[in-house]
């Protein structure tokens, strides 16, 4: 299965879902999570989404997944907000630990348009991927009912040791352990001297703990071919100019495989998270969403 996230183009007072429907019980062995959806509720994966609709109770449930050890670092991140396209929720007061293994809090805000209210809860899973489980809703008809169907739906999760597909153990084998790394030049040049140029190269290192490093340094620099005002040399130009942005970062990975694809998550610590979809070239270099990587040895995991 494909990461669970947010999608905006779901409308809060209008659910229909039309692709084939999630059964009673649902189980993604990848992922090392189970649970049941509850009674009156229907549920479908709508491209990265897990959606469930309700027959009579207006809102939704939108099912995310979470990659957090302890219960501090998941409530830090739902204490940021979720900001995404069309979304900006924010947390209304605190959020709550209980035990080691959950957070839960109230956000309020903009959801495509409306404004609602939501209950959020995080769950842990020591030996996989987490999930969080949002209930959300117009704020005006968000009731304790809307609660007690999210805690039901929480209270049926179970997890367990993840099973990888072949496909990811293909992929875990070929390049966890080492450096992806991508190189890019271009440049063009007119008869007045003028053009650009870039360099750019991005690093991944996986290590084989879970974590990654991240580097991207790109160069560029460009001229207009254009002489001095009064100058008096024509060998003297104008509009010219060079930049060099970097990004050194680190973070959490995962493989997985879903409908004969194999994708690499880069979860930063900032809250950004990179996909990729994995294919492999004529020469066994690693393609990243199309774009060509070597796999050489790692420089930063030991």
């Amino acid at each position: 299965m494909k990461r669970i996230t947010f999608i905006a183009a779901i409308i809060l007072s209008a659910i229909k879902l039309q692709a084939q429907p999630l059964p009673q019980h649902v189980e993604f062995q990848e992922m090392g999570l189970s649970f049941d959806i509850p009674q009156g509720w229907q549920g479908q994966l709508l491209e990265d989404a897990i959606v469930l609709g309700h027959q009579t109770l207006p809102g939704i449930i939108i099912i995310t997944e979470n990659l957090s050890k302890t219960n501090t670092e998941l409530k830090n991140i739902a204490m940021k907000g979720v900001f995404e396209e069309g979304i900006r929720l924010k947390p209304i007061g605190d959020f709550r630990t209980a035990g080691k293994t959950k957070v839960e809090g109230y956000y309020e805000g903009d959801f495509n348009g409306s404004f609602i209210k939501c209950y959020a809860q995080g769950l842990i899973n020591g030996l996989g991927s987490g999930m969080n489980i949002f209930v959300l809703t117009e704020k005006d008809k968000f009731t304790v009912q809307h609660e007690l169907e999210a805690k039901k739906l929480a209270n049926s999760v179970s997890f367990f040791e993840s099973k990888d597909a072949p496909s990811t153990k293909l992929w875990k084998k070929k390049i966890v352990g080492r450096q992806l790394k991508y190189m890019h030049t271009s440049g063009e040049y007119d008869t007045n001297g003028g053009g650009s140029s870039l360099y750019k190269t991005i690093t991944i290192d996986l290590c084989v703990n879970g974590q990654f490093t991240y580097y991207n340094n790109t160069n560029y620099a460009y001229d207009t071919g254009e002489p001095a005002m009064d100058s008096g040399q024509p060998e003297v130009y104008t509009g010219s100019g060079y930049g060099n942005n970097t990004l050194d970062s680190q973070g959490g990975y995962k493989l997985f495989s879903d409908q004969n694809e194999t994708y690499l998550e880069l979860h930063f610590y900032n809250g950004d998270i990179h996909e990729y979809v994995l294919a492999t070239d004529e020469n066994h270099d690693a393609l990243l969403n199309g774009e060509r990587y070597f796999i050489t040895d790692t420089e930063t995991c030991y």
